[in-house]
């Protein structure tokens, strides 16, 4: 047996996330049917972290074991074959046997994209809002959230308890495209929701339903019972993954 590395891209709308799940549609499920159908034979996979439903990715990575005799062409070529039209494997690799697609990851990049004007060809794709937000304000949040913090009013706090809320955010920054505003982050690990809910705490602040101190008071204070509001998962992107 040989261990390879998949890079997947998918248009998450569909997908009831990453993970499988009985009676789910989701992107680990339509992978490992379509590689125990090509070796007719259970094949289990591995990815980087979980995704939540409707959430897209340019470069989710996922491992699997499988027989040796397969070639890096002929496993593309069944992919395409065999996978659903809202996702692909973009690229396959054979890869040291010890690699895991999940602990030796360093960092993950996401994106959340949001329109200001009404976009018929990205709207599975862009949070559609109504009100210009202050970009200003924007830029101030994003500034705070660089760096380690602990960040339990901006998740769903993990089910085991001896887990941590902590983690360390090396990029942090709201750009401008065209009618698009794009943030960004990258970050050496995410808990759930946590991409949605910076984000949109922070269109609430630029929206006025928040001030900056409020939003501080958030990333820095004891945990609230009132935590930081979701965006939807139709704008978040995972871009990259880094080992």
């Amino acid at each position: 047996m040989t261990r390879w590395k998949f890079i997947i891209e998918f248009e998450g709308t569909d997908f009831s996330g990453w993970q499988k799940q009985p009676d789910q549609r989701t992107v680990q499920g339509e992978l490992e049917t379509a590689l125990s159908t090509l070796f007719q034979q259970p094949v289990l996979t591995m990815g980087q972290g979980r995704t939540d439903a409707g959430v897209h990715a340019r470069a989710q990575v996922a491992h699997a074991d499988l027989p040796s005799t397969i070639t890096v062409d002929k496993l593309l070529h069944a992919f395409r074959g065999l996978l659903p039209k809202d996702m692909a494997v973009i690229d396959a690799s054979p890869v040291n046997k010890d690699f895991h697609a999940r602990f030796d990851a360093v960092s993950r990049s996401y994106r959340y994209q949001i329109s200001l004007q009404q976009n018929p060809i990205y709207r599975r794709v862009v949070w559609a809002i109504h009100q210009q937000p202050d970009f200003e304000l924007l830029d101030q949040c994003a500034s705070m959230v660089s760096g380690e913090h602990n960040f339990i009013n901006f998740c769903i706090p993990p089910d085991q308890k001896e887990m941590t809320t902590i983690s360390t955010i090396e990029k942090s920054i709201w750009t401008k495209e065209g009618p698009l505003l794009v943030y960004q982050i990258e970050g050496n690990r995410f808990l759930r929701h946590l991409v949605r809910r910076l984000v949109g705490t922070m269109i609430w602040v630029g929206t006025g339903k928040l001030t900056v101190d409020q939003f501080e008071s958030l990333l820095i204070g004891k945990e609230v019972k009132k935590k930081g509001h979701t965006a939807p998962s139709t704008g978040l992107i995972l871009e990259s993954v880094k080992y």
